[in-house]
């Protein structure tokens, strides 16, 4: 008889932080499937940047290429693509995908920044992540309704929204008393995807599950967004986890002996400091006294430099995690890092000789260039700076394929590393995007015997090959 496959697609968790939570005893069903059902942990490489859009599109699609950060600035269509509350993705759509075979195609696809061709497609509050409503789309109402009609459900969620909101304000209010500053925002958005939506989605895979669709793809997002506000490593993040154990839990005893399930991450975290914080100065600011004359505009924050009125020239800076991406806004194509030199000779040294900022990255003649400390690095000097974030030829092919890309910046910039603290041009406590430590290093959970092999994926993209052969297995066993 044919089998079917979900797969719940952990956001945020790299395979360092799972092993570490199943040997604390944070995650003991998970140690049940490594000890009882033979499930073993395999580690592989996102790639860059280690975002979900970039990751999620390679394991969904095959193809990741043109998808530099969670947001960036399409010049031919003049917009800023984001993804999350206020999604602008669908305006870009139809530049992607086209020609690939979709994970999910006839399947599932719930809670997931793209629809990927599924016959019935979910997404609550993660509608947004989508970039349309598809004929097989489900309204909110449709989902919530049933959901709370049950009173088991509503019982549970009503306790579960009790148990996070104290313990959130109590974890808050520690890390304030100890001197430390969770990210307000995602304080507040960790609460509603706790309690909320991660319940829905849960129900939404059951329910897809009890229909019969495969495969199914899910997203879950409570721990990312907690460890967002308070750092990976910090108690509440930790304590999400146990929250994410049970959901496995639940879903796997739903599996009867029609589905086998996968559970998978699309990049880990790392704890981080806000590039303001550790300069003292917004990172648009920087640009806009590099640039005299121009007005800077964060595409997450304020504007510097000129008046709109006075301006000569107009620069976007699109923040992602610990990766920054800086527009020439009234250009048409990538500017070459040689005209970038010629017309802005301060800009790129100065960047780069920020000690928040890890590395600069530029395209001259099609070949690539790296910056650090104010100098353009030569040779070996860029392996033994890179040396300092992992294995530099690994990363060097990744900052490689990142650079290629024509929707990337005229500049792209990293964070530099701290103290192990990973300099962050977002105000997060936790996070990812960049090219050091655990956010490049997530894992796929599964059986021994299906003899899954990742030890040479070096992007997410890669791992769609090896997913969709699992899929044809499954249906003709």
């Amino acid at each position: 008889m044919s089998r079917k496959l979900v797969v719940l697609h952990i956001d945020g968790l790299s395979a360092g932080a799972l092993r570490r939570a199943i040997d604390d005893g944070r995650m003991p069903f998970v140690r049940q499937l490594l000890d009882g059902e033979g499930y073993e942990i395999h580690p592989y490489r996102c790639g860059i940047p280690s975002t979900t859009p970039f990751a999620q599109a390679g394991i969904l699609y095959g193809d990741n290429s043109e998808i530099p950060s969670f947001r960036w600035w399409d010049r031919d269509r003049r917009v800023l693509v984001q993804f999350g509350a206020g999604s602008t993705f669908k305006k870009v759509a139809d530049k992607y995908f086209q020609g690939c075979d979709p994970l999910t195609r006839d399947g599932a696809c719930i809670a997931a920044c793209y629809p990927a061709e599924a016959a019935d497609d979910f997404g609550i509050a993660y509608q947004d992540r989508t970039y349309g409503q598809q004929k097989g789309s489900r309204s909110a109402f449709g989902v919530l309704l049933p959901y709370l009609a049950n009173p088991a459900h509503l019982g549970d969620w009503v306790w579960q929204t009790a148990a996070v909101l104290a313990r959130t304000v109590k974890d808050y209010a520690v890390a304030r008393s100890e001197g430390r500053r969770p990210a307000r925002a995602y304080v507040v958005t960790d609460v509603v995807e706790e309690s909320f939506v991660h319940h829905l989605t849960r129900y939404a895979v059951q329910k897809a599950m009890r229909e019969g669709f495969s495969p199914i793809y899910a997203g879950f997002y409570a721990f990312d967004e907690t460890a967002h506000a308070f750092g990976p490593t910090d108690v509440s993040s930790q304590s999400v986890l146990r929250h994410v154990d049970h959901t496995i839990r639940k879903i796997a005893g739903s599996r009867g002996d029609r589905y086998e399930m996968v559970v998978l991450s699309d990049h880990g975290q790392v704890d981080t400091i806000p590039f303001a914080t550790a300069a003292g100065r917004a990172f648009g600011d920087v640009i806009a006294s590099l640039l005299p004359g121009f007005r800077v505009q964060e595409m997450k924050g304020k504007a510097y430099g000129a008046s709109e009125k006075e301006a000569r020239g107009h620069v976007h800076v699109t923040l992602s995690g610990g990766l920054s991406h800086v527009y020439f806004a009234e250009r048409q194509t990538r500017m070459d890092y040689a005209e970038v030199g010629s017309r802005h000779p301060e800009l790129a040294p100065g960047v780069s000789s920020l000690q928040e900022v890890g590395l600069v990255m530029a395209r001259r003649a099609g070949e690539d260039v790296f910056l650090r400390s104010g100098r353009e690095l030569q040779g070996n000097a860029v392996d033994a700076v890179l040396a300092a974030y992992g294995e530099p030829e690994v990363l060097r092919q990744q900052l490689s394929r990142l650079n290629s890309f024509g929707a990337a910046g005229d500049l792209v910039v990293f964070g530099a590393f701290q103290d192990g603290t990973q300099v962050n041009f977002e105000n997060q406590a936790g996070g990812h995007g960049s090219i050091g430590g655990d956010q490049l290093h997530p894992f796929v959970l599964a059986k021994k015997e299906w003899r899954i092999d990742t030890s040479h994926v070096r992007g997410a993209h890669e791992l769609h090959p090896i997913l969709c052969n699992l899929r044809d297995y499954l249906r003709t066993t």
